[in-house]
Formats: C-alpha cells, structure tokens, sequence
C-alpha cells in the first residue's frame, strides 16, 4: 500500500470548537447521578487529558476505586447527561471556533488525497454528541479517542491503526496534530509527529511556543490564510 502523507488529526475542545463547560457540567451530572458528587471535577486537571484520567481521578478523589465498570457506567450516563447539557442556553464561549471551517474545506479542496480525523481524548461518544451539535462529525471518518487510554501519547498508534484500518499506510511521522494545549504537543513529539497549536484554548500563543510547537497560530483563520501551511509544516516528510 502506498504511504500516505501527512495525515491531519484534530482535537476537539479549545480546538474546534468551545461547549461553555458542557462537558464538565455532564460530568458532574453523571457523577451526581451515580455517587452522589455533583462537584466530582472541582479541582481534577482536564486541559489535553482524556476523559479516562479524568474520570479515574475524579474517582480516587472521591474515595472510590476507577474500576473498569465504574468507569464505563460514568460514561454511559455522562453521554446522555452532555446531550442535555450541550442544547442549555450557554453562559460562556460556545460554538465552531474560527477558521475551522475554512481549514477542512481547504484540506478537503486542494489536498483530497490527505487523511483527516480526530485525537482527542473525548470518550468517542461523547465527541459524537459534541460535533453532532455543531454539524461537524460527519467531516472527520476516523479518530482516536480516550476511552481506553490514560495517557494521551497512547492516541497516536491508535490514530495510525485507524488509518490503516481504513487502508492507509502511514507512519506518525507523517501526522500533523493539531490542539490548543502543552499536552497536544507532547503528544506529537512523543511520536515524531508534527506539532501544530492554536491559542484558541486556555493557553497563549507564547505559553504553546514554549511548549515546542512547530508551528503556532492565534486562531485556525491564521492557518487557513497559508495557502501552503501543509507542504511548509510537512517539509521533508514524504
């Protein structure tokens, strides 16, 4: 088969799109549902971590054991609960951030023959309801998700199993991952992959720089406006 390069992989929150906390609200929800701690996240990191770690330590904080039922059970009801949570009246940032879409049709316009997907450390369900909301699922045939992983650098052979899965040769060295966090870029270096970070979450464009992004944009309208950002942040990957 034949190798192809790059492939371009999405997270989703601070990325793509903002939710006004949805997710965090159906956490707690399901938590409250199910042990009685409507505040279990006060206090658990979740910026560029997956929804497993932050369950499990959403878990041991409460004094319970993350056990693997326990966890499938909280995810269960979180998906139903961020489907409520996401159609609330928002009280913060919410909607499809700049230049998404510009940057998808543009990949999809000059470059057909590059792979697009997501890495993200959403349980994959609840990434469905997230970009079902704002009509964005449909864009992205393949993923990574974090309902198995803890640790986010575990995505990467996932993502690069998918592409094969779907009769892709390629390698993470040929894998631009884009993401809003420290935790999106160490995922990438992790692998050899490129590193590109947007500042459209909780981090600046200098706090991403320090990082060691590869490449850092305030928004994804700055990207799209590079009519060549695939060949430049891609040079010598082939």
């Amino acid at each position: 088969m034949p190798l192809v390069s790059p492939v371009v992989l999405f997270d989703i929150d601070g990325t793509l799109v903002q939710t006004s906390r949805a997710g965090v609200r159906g956490m707690n929800a399901a938590f409250a549902e199910l042990h009685g701690r409507a505040d279990a996240l006060d206090g658990v990191p979740i910026a560029g971590r997956t929804d497993r770690a932050i369950v499990s330590d959403a878990f041991r904080a409460a004094g319970l054991e993350p056990t693997a039922e326990a966890i499938a059970a909280l995810r269960d009801a979180y998906v139903r609960h961020l489907a409520v949570e996401i159609r609330r009246p928002a009280t913060s940032a919410f909607g499809v951030l700049p230049g998404v879409l510009t940057v998808l049709d543009q990949i999809a316009a000059a470059r057909p023959e590059v792979p697009v997907g997501l890495l993200t450390g959403n349980f994959e369900r609840g990434a469905a309801v997230k970009l079902t909301h704002f009509d964005l699922w449909r864009r992205f045939p393949f993923g990574a998700f974090g309902d198995d992983y803890l640790d986010r650098r575990d995505l990467v052979p996932v993502a690069c199993d998918r592409c094969r899965e779907a009769g892709l040769e390629v390698s993470p060295a040929g894998m631009v991952i884009i993401g809003d966090t420290p935790l999106d870029v160490d995922c990438a270096h992790a692998h050899g992959a490129i590193a590109v970070a947007v500042a459209t979450g909780l981090y600046s464009a200098a706090g991403l720089r320090e990082a060691g992004a590869d490449l850092v944009v305030e928004t994804l309208e700055a990207l799209a406006a590079d009519a060549e950002w695939i060949e430049r942040v891609t040079a010598g990957v082939r």
